[in-house]
């Protein structure tokens, strides 16, 4: 667990990246199409890579069915101490729309909680479901919450 987001699993268990793959994923309908679990993670990571955002600490928990999945991630973008994090939970039943909030303290956890300072992505997984745009989308507006916040002075007075 680290200082800046909190992941509470299943049973208090976590896993990693690598095993995030070995997840099986449903087969998709008409109407709603599973994403693998490990895809939304690399999507993420790979978009956040572009924009020279790097991740230091990340861990997930899946249901024991492997239908929910929950993670956080730490990036490598700090300010004063404080260390910017990334929440994500993704199903393939329909209990729950793909997910991201961020900031600076984020909390995760199995049984729905999931609050961080923004929440840039609530998407479906509907036949036309672009994960790669709605990421995009998620990390630019996460990355501009960010800039603001570095702008940000204590004590400073709003003009």
């Amino acid at each position: 667990m680290s200082e800046t987001s909190t992941l509470i699993g299943y049973s208090g268990r976590t896993i990693g990246r690598e095993e995030l793959t070995l997840v099986p994923t449903p087969a998709a309908t008409e109407t709603h199409r599973p994403i693998p679990h490990h895809e939304i993670v690399q999507a993420l990571v790979e978009t956040l890579g572009f924009r020279h955002i790097g991740v230091v600490h990340d861990e997930y928990a899946v249901s024991p069915d492997g239908m929910k999945m929950f993670g956080v991630l730490d990036l490598a973008t700090e300010m004063q101490g404080c260390r910017f994090s990334i929440g994500v939970r993704n199903s393939h039943d329909k209990s729950m729309r793909l997910a991201m909030t961020c900031g600076y303290r984020v909390f995760v956890c199995s049984n729905m909680a999931f609050s961080g300072d923004f929440t840039p992505v609530l998407a479906k997984h509907s036949k036309s479901f672009s994960l790669i745009d709605c990421i995009s989308v998620g990390v630019a507006c996460s990355e501009a919450l960010s800039q603001c916040e570095s702008r940000w002075k204590p004590g400073r007075k709003a003009s």
